[in-house]
């Protein structure tokens, strides 16, 4: 079996290992609606990212949409709605099971999403936490993964628990690379002098081959062109050889294509570029939710490793992001143990899994926990142990 069926392998297992029911609950502020019937309330939906507490591009509608369109359609949204009828919180949930054990509402968070935070209401957070911790359906627990720790959404979900009598913990913490407006202003400036010359050599000896240019664009139809040539690229690295290139499974490249399309269309998408006369060297695609811009995806020619391409573009990336004035801080959206974004920039987030349970506790929660946490520990060794060996 490849390596891309075994990716494909891998999810499908997850689908049938969380594949339980909803439980019926009495709700009558939160919905949950399927994708076409959240399709339905786009503009207020796009009305509530605006209004987020915490930005979250990848629970926008042209974000999470085709994400389960093409990734896994028996996701459903969770829709709140205040008092006076306003959606005031939004995300997508799973019934699923605490390390296999005790029943569960996951916040969806798929394999190209690297932000789980709901988006919530600044006006209306701690309505719309409750509703979240002790609104959903089930008398089980609550998993919030790939949370920004001390924002004030994980915060007010701390506290809804409390109010709830819930036990909430936190697993699987670490320090993830994001770039503020200060330190990205001079970044090459700021590295130690010995890198700082070691790149510059680098960018000097890469234009012994042609003419270097370093292209930004976010005009749609030049982004869907350059985008083509970024999933052609990462296919002859080291994702493609691995089987976890977008274009290595249909539906990833399906999702990616729409994606890239729907916020093209929008203006919050940045394909950024280091070309050697014609030729690509190395690419990131970007997207910009209000203050926040996600580095999401970066390749680069291994043929041209020896001149750091992708750490050069990660250098530069920072300039034309930050040349938008509402921008005020990018997300590497880098996995738990990556070094590669954190060793260029400095500043950082703490993101983990908030785990909530139900009220009072119970002996079925705290094995599910447990288990739970021996699997983020095993998964972090491995990772640890590839990053030895390649």
């Amino acid at each position: 079996m490849s390596l891309a069926s075994l990716h494909s392998a891998a999810i499908a297992d997850r689908r049938v290992e969380r594949r339980v029911s909803f439980p019926p609950r009495d709700a009558s502020r939160l919905a949950l609606l399927s994708s076409p019937q959240a399709a339905t309330l786009v503009e207020e939906w796009r009305d509530l990212a605006r209004r987020s507490a915490e930005a979250n591009v990848f629970f926008h509608p042209g974000m999470l949409l085709p994400a389960i369109d093409h990734l896994d359609g028996g996701i459903r949204i969770a829709a709140v709605r205040g008092e006076s009828g306003r959606l005031i919180a939004l995300a997508p949930v799973d019934a699923v099971r605490l390390g296999r054990v005790a029943p569960a509402v996951r916040l969806w968070v798929h394999d190209f999403a690297a932000v789980g935070s709901p988006l919530v209401d600044a006006e209306a957070l701690a309505a719309g936490a409750e509703a979240i911790v002790d609104g959903l359906p089930g008398d089980g627990s609550l998993i919030v993964p790939a949370l920004p720790l001390d924002g004030p959404i994980a915060a007010a979900l701390g506290a809804a628990a409390r109010a709830a009598g819930r036990p909430a913990a936190v697993v699987g913490a670490h320090w993830r690379a994001v770039l503020g407006r200060e330190a990205g202003e001079n970044l090459r400036a700021a590295l130690p002098s010995r890198r700082r010359h070691q790149f510059a050599r680098q960018m000097r000896r890469l234009g012994d081959d042609g003419p270097v240019v370093v292209e930004v664009t976010g005009e749609p139809d030049r982004v869907r062109a350059r985008f083509e040539e970024f999933l052609w690229l990462e296919a002859r690295g080291w994702r493609g050889q691995r089987g976890l290139a977008l274009v290595s499974t249909a539906a990833f490249a399906a999702f990616a294509r729409d994606v890239v399309f729907n916020r093209s269309e929008r203006g919050t998408v940045r394909l950024a570029s280091i070309r050697v006369g014609e030729r690509p060297v190395a690419i990131a695609v970007a997207f910009v939710a209000g203050a926040t811009a996600y580095a999401w995806r970066i390749t680069y020619d291994a043929e041209f490793a020896r001149f750091s391409p992708g750490a050069q573009l990660l250098l530069d990336l920072p300039a034309s992001l930050f040349a938008d004035p509402d921008v005020a801080m990018i997300d590497s959206c880098s996995p738990a143990g990556d070094r590669f974004a954190a060793s260029l920039w400095p500043d950082r987030i703490s993101v983990g899994t908030l785990v909530v349970g139900p009220p009072g506790g119970s002996l079925l929660h705290n094995a599910g926990l447990a288990a739970f946490r021996a699997e983020l520990e095993a998964r972090a060794a491995a990772r640890r142990l590839r990053t030895r060996l390649a």
